[in-house]
């Protein structure tokens, strides 16, 4: 019997399925559009595309899904209306944001407010409690003024109650007994524990990420269930249903109801991991990858072929510590729309038209010009081609969208449309060299991932600007995200706060900490359905010197001896050398937050290597059309081929362009596209050979 893998990724525009056959490495794929209303029928909607060739639900071995309604909730504000309580005199931390302060684009727009708060004053409570630093109790809790604090709550209609209280992380009893309280009080509420849902040091940080659980997760979970009870109504009878988490590791389905706001960064955690796969097989170290999708782009440096994990997120402005790939996020993608701002002037972003209405060219009742309306405009997308396998674009709407921008600023509507393009090529090409700098690199060491699928159209000409030697195409682009779903394992962090120097902190204390840890990453196993054999489990300190105020990880031995923290300490002093070009060999190290990561592996995905042709690509050649140069003002004739006919070896000179079923591939002028065997696309300068 066949045995299917299929990855799901569920988009602002389109919602695209990718499925391969695990012993015939068979491939196929779908993609749909999104259902903003109740995405899991988009879900179900791609699962009815790969049933219809011939692919039987009970075949399906192992599902993964990738979801944005958490993210979505937050960027459209409409998680459920949420309470908070909070240790008594310390309301105003929530207010104060850890006294954030706008910055980059911000920093020059005369309109920014600050993000509203989730859990408004009205809405928060003081719970007269108080532990010290060392959890000792100072204050009792006073149960009874609690319970009245929940009912005020309670009659406000709140659905959901985020409790945080001062040094929970290190006592969690106070916070336990609230959610007792809260249980009898107010039954039906969702109840979210910070000293649960992330026990680290730093009141602010702890608290937004649990206002964020609370805000999304009655959203997320009746999501998550509901799509488990329509799978298994369709027949998929697979106990592998899986969710993509924001650190780049999978989680069951059932579990991520219990954790909403670590799938945050669901779909573009599964095109970062997209990305390492791909300069794995195309033996590159350092990649940036660039998914440039209907609504948003992500963009996510890689070095020496490493993630990069942060616990420092932001998303729509709300501050997030949970552990999560380094991704960084702006409006700018496909359905993005373009509008005249109070200064008279051209703006492009951040709102998009989503997947309903669409850019106008999608004849969905959309009018509103999108990038997508420019690049039909400009011939990088032809109306002879069904996007999707399923929609041919209109050109004449696309027009007649343009031209409500164009016209007023005195433009007709090919410099509208190139406008529109180079206003977007530049504020991505802005955040990709800010991605870059962050981490003090240099764009001339990398290779530009391209994918998403808007992401190819763009990516050579940001590639050219950014000072990217090389773009890398993969042979799914629009589906890549959901390909990196089935590219990775079933993986969690578990996080625990307790300070204390290094060198007076007894080994026996440390590995009975690990030891809770690795308690609860057992019982979540076996509650996803594996044995404590298949978990591989690593032990992480983060170490700081006295008086920093940031920490950096080091791998820590299983069972710890008291003569072995001096080559812990040694290991510290190396990568504190390594990351900031000094260290303190002399000075104790001293631990903030006991870290472990479990790892499960499943089965993957993986690329399949391509027929080798005789380096002409004719045999893909599909005609002519003409396309805009932004760098000459001016349109040129452009040859156009079919991927799916390209062989490994072909070689096709710009300009060109490259259309395949999920996306749309530009070689501008003056570049070059080798097909490598993996079937990826690798674009270079023709000057640079």
């Amino acid at each position: 019997m066949n045995s299917w893998l299929v990855g799901v990724d569920t988009g602002g525009t389109f919602t695209d399925l990718i499925a391969v056959e695990q012993q015939s490495g068979e491939i196929r794929r779908a993609k749909v559009p999104s259902v903003p209303a109740d995405p899991s029928n988009a879900v179900l909607d791609a699962l009815e595309k790969l049933f219809e060739t011939g692919v039987a639900p009970g075949q399906i071995s192992l599902f993964v899904h990738g979801t944005t309604v958490a993210t979505n909730a937050l960027l459209e504000g409409k998680g459920v209306r949420t309470g908070l309580i909070i240790t008594q005199g310390f309301r105003a931390v929530y207010e104060a944001r850890g006294w954030s302060q706008p910055s980059g684009p911000d920093l020059l727009d005369t309109f920014y407010q600050k993000p509203p708060l989730l859990a408004p004053q009205w809405l928060t409570e003081e719970a007269v409690e108080r532990l010290d630093f060392q959890g000792q109790v100072l204050t009792a809790l006073d149960e009874d003024a609690l319970r009245v604090s929940v009912r005020r709550l309670r009659d406000k209609a709140v659905e959901s109650i985020a409790v945080c209280f001062l040094f929970s992380f290190v006592n969690p009893a106070h916070e336990r007994r609230a959610g007792e309280i809260i249980a009898e009080e107010a039954p039906g509420c969702r109840i979210s524990l910070s000293s649960t849902i992330l026990p680290v040091i730093r009141e602010y940080p702890r608290l937004s990420t649990t206002v964020i659980d609370a805000y999304v997760g009655p959203k997320i979970a009746t999501y998550l269930l509901r799509l488990e009870e329509n799978l298994g109504k369709r027949g998929l009878t697979t106990p592998q249903l899986f969710l993509m988490q924001s650190n780049g590791g999978l989680m069951r389905i059932s579990l991520g109801a219990k954790h909403p706001n670590q799938t945050l960064l669901s779909g573009p955690a599964a095109g970062v991991i997209a990305g390492v796969e791909l300069a794995r097989v195309t033996k590159r170290s350092h990649v940036i990858t660039f998914d440039m999708g209907g609504t948003s782009t992500d963009i996510s440096v890689i070095v020496d072929g490493r993630m990069l994990e942060t616990t420092q997120g932001l998303i729509a402005g709300q501050d997030i510590g949970t552990p999560m790939l380094k991704v960084r996020t702006l409006g700018a993608g496909g359905g993005t729309i373009a509008w005249i701002g109070k200064d008279g002037l051209l703006k492009v972003g951040p709102r998009s038209s989503g997947s309903v209405p669409g850019p106008a060219c999608y004849g969905r009742g959309g009018t509103e010009p999108a990038v997508t309306d420019a690049n039909v405009v400009l011939g990088a997308l032809g109306t002879d081609n069904l996007l999707a396998g399923s929609m041919r674009l209109d050109a004449e709407k696309s027009a007649t969208a343009i031209a409500s921008v164009a016209e007023p600023l005195g433009l007709d509507v090919i410099k509208g449309a190139a406008g529109i393009l180079r206003i977007v090529n530049t504020q991505m090409a802005v955040d990709l060299r800010l991605a870059l700098q962050e981490q003090g690199q240099d764009p001339r060491k990398f290779a530009l991932v391209a994918f998403g699928g808007a992401g190819p159209l763009h990516a050579a000409v940001l590639a050219r600007t950014v000072g990217i030697p090389t773009v890398l195409v993969p042979s799914s682009p629009g589906l890549n995200c959901a390909m990196g779903m089935l590219q990775t394992n079933v993986r969690h962090s578990y996080l625990k706060s307790e300070m204390g120097a290094l060198e007076r902190s007894p080994a026996a204390r440390i590995n009975e900490v690990f030891a809770e840890l690795e308690r609860q990453a057992f019982e979540e196993a076996e509650i996803e359905g594996f044995s404590r054999a298949a978990v591989k489990l690593t032990r992480l300190l983060d170490l700081r010197y006295p008086h920093q105020g940031y920490t950096l990880p080091v791998e820590c031995p299983a069972d710890l001896t008291d003569d072995g923290k001096a080559a812990l300490k040694r290991a510290f002093d190396a990568v504190h050398h390594q990351v900031y070009g000094q260290s303190a060999p002399r000075e104790q190290a001293e631990i903030v937050t006991f870290r472990l990561q479990s790892e499960i592996e499943i089965p993957k995905f993986n690329l399949p290597v391509l027929e080798s042709g005789d380096g002409n690509p004719a045999r893909a050649f599909k005609g002519e059309r003409r396309l805009y140069d932004l760098d000459e003002n001016d349109f040129a004739m452009a040859k156009f081929y079919d991927r799916a006919k390209l062989l490994a070896g072909d070689v096709i000179i710009g300009p060109a362009i490259i259309d395949q079923f999920d996306s749309t591939t530009i070689v501008p002028a003056r570049q070059q596209a080798l097909v490598d065997i993996s079937g990826t696309l690798i674009i270079t300068s023709c000057e640079a050979k």
